[in-house]
Order: C-alpha cells, then structure tokens, then sequence
C-alpha cells in the first residue's frame, strides 16, 4: 500500500488511524480520537492545495471560475470514493457496516485521512509529491473531469436548436492503429469545427468546445 503512493511510513499508527472510521467508536475498543476525522480534515486542506496549484499551472490561461469548477470536480465526495477504492482504500478500511454515511463516502473521507496522515508523518513535500506522482496521473483522469465538467457538445446542441439552425456530428475512426477518432461539426450542412479524441465521445467534446469557441457560446 505504502509502495503504491511512494512513501516509507515513519509512524504507522497515522495511517492505522486514517483507516478508522467514526462508526467504531462507542464499541468498547476507540473513542472519537482513535478515528479518522481530524485527519480527514487535514488531508482536506492538503489536497485542496496541491489540486490548485496543479490547475493553476496546468492551464495558466483559465480564470478563476473554470479552476474552481475543475477543481470542485476533482475534490468532491463522488470523485475522491472512486479514487479511493481505485488505490484499495475500501478493502482495508475499518467501518461497522451499516453506518449511516455511505460506503463510497466513507472511502472518499478515509483517502482525504490518507493524504492527512501522510503529511503528519512525513510532511507537506511527503504529501504533495504523492499527489502529484501518484494520485492525479494514477488515479484521475483529468481530461474526463474537464470534459464532463464542461458539456460543450450540449451546449453546443441547444444553441443550434433555438436558433433554429440543423447541425450533425460526423465522428470517424482516424486512425485504426491508435484507436483514435475525429469528430467534424457542420451547420447548414457547413464545417464549422472539427476535434480528436480517443473515444467518440472525447473527439466530439473537442470539436464542440472548438465550435463554441468559434460561435463565441
């Protein structure tokens, strides 16, 4: 497990604790200082540092709004249950079943507990570098969160339907060698955009940011 965020642990009894959700206590062995949640703070606070700096240099060009967007993406309940059980936080979380919060919520505070552990342990770099190495690039696929973040291809639709304008998506494998497609956007039986992707999905997404960005939407 420690392998796999690229750290040697100092003091395990952090990352024992990070695992230990609040429904245990009260059953005669934890009280509430034995459990995750003042860590699951912490991480909190961590990883809303590191995905910030990350955006803020990954796309020096956005403004505020678009990075906040991602970035509520990213670190929402959602996002960070899936990441968790994706790393094998869920198979060695210590939880009653049956306990109020949901199991994905559960995993998705034990990851931030995580993250919390390793900078008590370790420190902020510690921390930081397990984030950037190993969450974000393992873990999260960035270019999805942004895509679904922003639905161009909807917006892009609805445009076309109020103002009453007939537009299609021709979308072609480009390359059957890389699994590739290109996605070509025509209104009024006229190209307007055209985008790439490795899924059809991905490569009308791009040619529809492409389109809205054309139509000023």
């Amino acid at each position: 497990m420690f392998k796999s965020w690229g750290i040697r642990p100092s003091d395990i009894s952090w990352y024992e604790k990070a695992l230990r959700h609040k429904s245990l206590v009260g059953s005669g062995k934890f009280c509430h200082q034995d459990c995750n949640e003042r860590l699951e703070l912490l991480g909190d606070a961590v990883l809303d540092t590191v995905v910030t700096e990350y955006l803020f240099n990954r796309f020096p060009e956005a403004d505020e709004g678009y990075l906040t967007k991602i970035r509520a993406r990213i670190v929402n309940r959602t996002t960070l249950g899936e990441v968790g059980k994706n790393a094998g936080l869920g198979d060695i979380i210590e939880a009653r079943v049956g306990s109020d919060d949901s199991m994905d919520k559960i995993i998705g505070n034990a990851l931030e507990a995580w993250l919390g552990a390793i900078y008590i342990d370790r420190g902020f770099k510690s921390a930081k570098k397990s984030i950037d190495q190993y969450l974000l690039p393992r873990y999260l696929d960035i270019d999805d969160i942004i895509q679904n973040a922003f639905d161009f291809k909807s917006k892009l639709i609805e445009w076309s339907q109020q103002n009453k304008k007939p537009m299609r998506f021709d979308t072609y494998s480009a390359d059957q060698t890389d699994n590739s497609f290109i996605c070509d956007i025509k209104v009024n039986n006229k190209a307007i955009a055209s985008g790439n992707g490795k899924s059809k999905k991905r490569a009308e997404q791009d040619a529809a940011k492409m389109a809205c960005n054309k139509l000023a939407l």
